[in-house]
Parts: structure tokens; C-alpha cells; sequence
């Protein structure tokens, strides 16, 4: 973990190589980061899954081969009242906020598969921003507390 400043409105930053075993040191960023912070585990929880989440698919789906490394970067902003959360990466262009919102009445038998993460992020997060930039894909997720 990168800190660019231990003070509220600084932003504490992480970069993941676009592995899955990644997800290990995202949790334990949120965990030092939230113990500092003195956030409740439930935020932490909200927090690190959404992350989780965006950060499963950009890895999974978001690197055109499987031979290149690249680096998903989280930068965590804290101020009063709110937290902002932002993942770049530099992979294909995929805005997550145009997927189809699945049908959670469906039986499991019924629903397709997947789609459910994206659904989790937009409804533990207060808002979800998507944009594409010249580098790559930028989402900011922000919690208002």
C-alpha cells in the first residue's frame, strides 16, 4: 500500500498486478486502511466487496491476452461524511453500469448466469461513475455516510 498522505481528503493507494491472488492484498488494504480509519466492519465489508467485485471482472474479462501484466490501480479518498473510491485499469473498454439489470425475482434455475456483482456494487455503493478515459477504464464509487 502507497499512502500520498495519512491526513482525511488524501488518497491511500494500492496497485494489483491482473491476477486473481491480488484480491488477498486488496483485502488486507481495506482491513488497515478501515482499522485506521476506524470504519465499521460492515462498511469495510460493503466497501472490499464492491472492489472485489470490479476488480474480479477487469481481471477476468478486461486484458485482451492472457500474457500481458498490467496494473489495476484503487486510490481511496476519505472526507467528512464520504468515501471515494476509484479503480483504473488499462483494459479493453468496458462500462459495467450499461449491463442489463438481472431479474433478482427469477428462481436461480430461471437466471442467467452472472450479473449479479454489478447489481451488489450499485446497490451497497451510493453512487457508481464509469468512464473511459485515454488510459483505459476509470469507475469511482462513492459512499456518503
Amino acid at each position: 500500500m502507497t499512502d500520498q498522505g495519512n491526513g482525511s481528503g488524501r488518497d491511500t493507494v494500492i496497485r494489483l498486478a491482473n491476477r486473481l491472488s491480488e484480491l488477498d492484498r486488496l483485502h488486507a488494504f481495506f482491513d488497515e486502511l478501515g482499522g485506521r480509519s476506524d470504519w465499521p466492519d460492515k462498511l469495510k465489508w460493503d466497501l472490499t466487496l464492491s472492489c472485489e467485485e470490479l476488480l474480479t471482472n477487469t481481471i477476468n474479462y478486461g486484458f485482451p491476452r492472457d500474457d500481458g501484466n498490467y496494473l489495476i490501480t484503487v486510490a481511496v479518498n476519505v472526507e467528512p461524511g464520504r468515501i471515494e473510491i476509484t479503480l483504473e485499469d488499462e483494459g479493453i473498454a468496458f462500462n459495467p453500469l450499461e449491463q442489463e439489470q438481472p431479474d433478482i425475482h427469477l428462481g436461480i434455475e430461471e437466471r442467467d448466469i452472472g450479473g449479479l456483482g454489478i447489481f451488489f456494487v450499485r446497490k451497497l455503493m451510493s453512487e457508481v461513475v464509469y468512464e473511459r478515459t485515454d488510459a483505459g477504464n476509470r469507475i469511482v464509487l462513492r459512499k456518503f455516510l
